[in-house]
């Protein structure tokens, strides 16, 4: 998964009114039925709407913004779109309408995220300009290995050879890649996608811990690779950014070491120190030949029996991305503004932006359901 390189231009009014009524989740017929009162406009005219063949008048605008609960500035203003959207273990029985959906509820929240950064006036590329240079010294060369890649970015990070990578978000902060988490009934661990010049990334709230950290580092191993192009990620690709991101999280050092007794005990221990799940180390060790090919399946059999398949033991500390929670909860501390001032700020509403500063107050961990487990992902990455 790998997001696009953006275009210059700014989203047209069209594609705002079609992201709009798709993040409400109405057709155009139903949104026609709820103005009429207003403005008596056909669903055939809404949809030339979105198309930008023709314009809404101001009083038929002003009744969009009212139903999709959006200011009306914000149709008026410019501003970047999502673009090269790309999903990381999307599940096929996941509908189009359901991802459009989705991804126009991603952008509202970018959109509002983004607002409320400039006019706090901490924009991310200032916040993170030095260590951002800093990373992307360290990007791949177009002969190196990604394992090559990952350990040249954790001496970029100062960390030894077995200290855990604390945050991978912070990692992606550091690199100008802006990240956010979404609540979603979706069947993903998350997405990617460009938002003008960004690379951005959002992870979904109801994955566990460890695929979270998993996700978001498969992310950075697209960009610090420098495949983030147009079109399908290839399987080299994909295969690519998993090696980066199971290497940046743990080395074949530690690896070894968390095998070296064969231990359940030992693999849980390491799983709590280094935020990687179980099942990725069992097929890291199993490719690297750590382990031999029926060991790996003697495991297997020892995690389905044990129900671990769907709920692996062992705690992993959240790490979730929060600074755009942490930047509201600041101003709003701090009395700059208030959650009312932010919301009118953002575009959206106050209760919903005092539920992003509880999400990220109790982040808990969350177990895989048995039809996305880690065997499965990881089987899939391979």
């Amino acid at each position: 998964m790998h997001p696009t390189p953006g275009r210059g231009m700014g989203p047209t009014l069209g594609e705002k009114l079609r992201q709009s009524r798709q993040a409400t989740g109405l057709s155009t017929r139903a949104v026609a039925e709820r103005i009429k009162r207003i403005a008596a406009v056909s669903h055939a005219t809404i949809a030339n709407y979105e198309k930008d063949a023709t314009q809404p008048p101001v009083d038929v605008l002003a009744a969009l913004a009212s139903v999709y609960e959006r200011p009306i500035n914000w149709y008026l203003g410019g501003g970047a779109v999502l673009r090269g959207v790309r999903y990381r273990n999307l599940k096929s029985k996941v509908g189009v309408r359901a991802r459009q959906q989705f991804e126009a509820e991603v952008q509202r929240w970018l959109d509002a995220y983004i607002a409320i950064e400039k006019h706090l006036d901490v924009p991310l590329e200032k916040e993170r300009e030095r260590d951002t240079k800093r990373i992307h010294e360290f990007a791949a060369a177009p002969d190196e290995r990604p394992r090559e890649t990952a350990a040249r970015l954790r001496k970029a990070l100062d960390l030894d050879a077995d200290a855990p990578v604390v945050s991978v978000v912070d990692i992606l902060d550091r690199a100008g890649i802006r990240t956010i988490e979404m609540e979603t009934d979706l069947a993903i661990d998350g997405m990617a996608a460009a938002l003008g010049e960004e690379h951005v990334v959002v992870l979904a709230h109801h994955t566990s811990h460890d695929r979270a950290r998993l996700t978001a580092a498969h992310e950075l191993g697209h960009v610090v690779r420098g495949d983030c192009g147009d079109g399908e990620e290839s399987k080299t690709e994909e295969r690519a950014a998993f090696e980066f991101a199971s290497h940046l999280l743990l080395t074949s050092e530690m690896l070894f070491a968390a095998f070296k007794r064969k231990s359940v005990v030992d693999l849980v221990r390491f799983k709590e120190r280094y935020g990687i799940s179980l099942a990725a180390m069992v097929y890291r060790a199993q490719e690297e030949g750590i382990i031999r090919e029926d060991e790996a399946k003697r495991l297997w059999i020892a995690f389905a029996q044990r129900g671990w398949k769907s709920k692996e033991p062992g705690r992993v500390i959240a790490d979730r991305p929060s600074r755009f929670e942490s930047l509201v909860a600041s101003a709003t501390e701090e009395r700059q503004l208030t959650f009312k001032a932010l919301a009118e700020i953002g575009g959206v509403r106050e209760e919903e932006l005092k539920h992003r500063i509880d999400m990220a107050l109790n982040a808990e961990e969350v177990t895989d359901d048995e039809d996305g487990t880690a065997e499965h992902r990881l089987r899939l990455a391979r």
